[in-house]
């Protein structure tokens, strides 16, 4: 049911470029800081711990991930009505992993004795997305906006390398996924030109396919060093906040 929400939400914004007026479209480039929310922004979870099956697992859906960084750009054109707008957005977020904060929680609540080294790469997502937005001018120069868009979202979970003294325990990387996503924003635009907004992205949960390479010294009772791991899931949101500039054909 939800898929088929995004999906209608999907087709109804893409025939709203054709009611536009050739000329108005405009391009929106923007930086923005991310604050992950929920589990996406947790250090460890439900079933966290060193198992010959999981290796070093910090828990169920969590998803370590710190105040990050990213990019995007918005193609922006009237539809309808004064005011509304249809988007088509692609932003490149990036969130690290602070790998000594997870490796303490870590130690504080499983007292593990051999005190492994955690280092982790960091969180890739590529939500494209379309929607709308719609526009009140206070004067010519100030205008607030509202915005919601959905679409899909590509997502890299952070590899994950941990070392007991010398030996390298576990080395697991993971593959790029995809899922449903959505976005709804607030937001200020200055003379047409100068673009701040507060945004929250809701991406799902993703599963996440990967390999996992575990040592049989760390783990003596292993079948296999080599797994394939199918279908991991990880939950993803956030806030964004997004300081650009639309620059008009």
């Amino acid at each position: 049911m939800k898929r088929s929400w995004f999906f209608a939400l999907f087709l109804v914004s893409a025939t709203g470029p054709v009611q536009a007026q050739q000329g108005d479209l405009s391009l929106h480039l923007f930086a923005s800081v991310s604050q992950p929310s929920g589990d996406f922004g947790k250090d460890i979870g439900p079933n966290a711990g060193a198992t010959r099956r999981n290796g070093y697992y910090v828990g169920d859906r969590v998803g370590l991930a710190q105040t990050g960084y990213g990019m995007g750009a918005e193609l922006i054109t009237p539809v309808w009505f004064k005011g509304m707008n249809w988007l088509f957005s692609v932003k490149g977020l990036v969130n690290g992993v602070d790998s000594r904060a997870v490796t303490s929680d870590f130690a504080h609540h499983l007292g593990d004795s051999l005190n492994p080294v955690m280092d982790f790469g960091s969180w890739y997502n590529i939500p494209i997305m379309t929607g709308f937005r719609y526009n009140y001018y206070f004067s010519h120069q100030i205008a607030i906006f509202g915005l919601v868009q959905a679409g899909i979202n590509l997502a890299k979970a952070p590899a994950k390398k941990i070392t007991v003294g010398s030996i390298v325990g576990e080395d697991t990387k993971f593959e790029f996924a995809r899922d449903f996503g959505y976005e709804i924003g607030l937001g200020l635009l200055w003379n047409q030109t100068y673009n701040l907004c507060f945004r929250y992205l809701q991406l799902s949960k993703p599963r996440f396919d990967g390999d996992q390479r575990l040592s049989e010294l760390v783990f003596p009772h292993i079948y296999d060093r080599n797994k394939a791991l199918l279908g991991e899931e990880r939950s993803i949101s956030m806030f964004v906040v997004t300081l650009g500039v639309q620059l008009f054909r």
